[in-house]
């Protein structure tokens, strides 16, 4: 069954959530020592890549979750505030702010950076990343939307979604194979939408008695390991 790791930066801490979603908090790890700006979240099946935009670094933390920090790479000579991260079986997606661009670091991490693009036309607070198999889900909290971009990175923009009417300043983002979860940190909700994106709202959480503000989501079946990658858009859940 899989399980929601999320992130909250009022207590500073990670989270992981039962399901998609039930009220039932497996379990959360205060990382205030290391970071007080905790932001964007993800699982590579072992291991837990988190950002932190305070230090301007990004970490992987030893599974779900141990105190025990296995690496991190301080960020700060790309851009100052990492918001978004996830992983593609080889390499780093993240998303800086400050620069308003996708980024790919290479590995869990080293300091080679693969490949960036600027979106600053499109969104100047960007936020969320994640990856698909095929394209580059992401998010900005200015436009209030939910984006699908081509590959890693092309200039393409495949699909978008206002959620404005939902909950507004839309933090990160996630797949599972079917829907697309993400964070809304107006009203304090994980979401479930509909495809990539349908205007449906399959399911939602309100957080707000655990954190106020929510700030990284993922989904720890979107990176089945039975699943080879490039195929998790034919992913059919039983």
């Amino acid at each position: 069954m899989p399980n929601t790791p999320w992130t909250g930066s009022t207590d500073d801490k990670l989270y992981l959530q039962s399901g998609v979603f039930s009220a039932t908090m497996k379990t959360s790890l205060g990382i205030g020592g290391v970071d007080l700006v905790p932001r964007g979240i993800s699982w590579d099946n072992t291991n837990t890549p988190w950002c932190g935009a305070e230090a301007s670094k990004l970490y992987l933390q030893s599974g779900q979750f141990s105190a025990t920090m296995k690496t991190s790479l301080d960020v700060a000579g790309v851009d100052l505030e990492p918001r978004g991260i996830s992983w593609d079986r080889t390499n780093t997606p993240w998303v800086g702010e400050v620069d308003d661009k996708l980024y790919l670091q290479s590995g869990q991490f080293s300091a080679t950076l693969k490949t960036s693009l600027s979106i600053g036309a499109l969104e100047i607070a960007a936020e969320g990343i994640s990856w698909d198999g095929t394209n580059t889900p992401w998010t900005g909290s200015d436009s209030d939307k939910l984006r699908l971009q081509s590959g890693q990175f092309s200039a393409t923009m495949k699909t978008s979604r206002s959620v404005n009417s939902i909950d507004t300043i839309p933090r990160d983002i996630s797949w599972d194979g079917t829907n697309t979860p993400w964070t809304g940190s107006t009203d304090d909700k994980l979401y479930l939408q509909s495809g990539q994106f349908s205007g449906t709202v399959k399911t939602s959480l309100a957080i707000g008695g655990v954190d106020t503000v929510p700030q990284g989501i993922e989904n720890t079946d979107r990176l089945a390991p039975d699943l080879p990658q490039g195929k998790l858009n034919a992913l059919v859940r039983m």
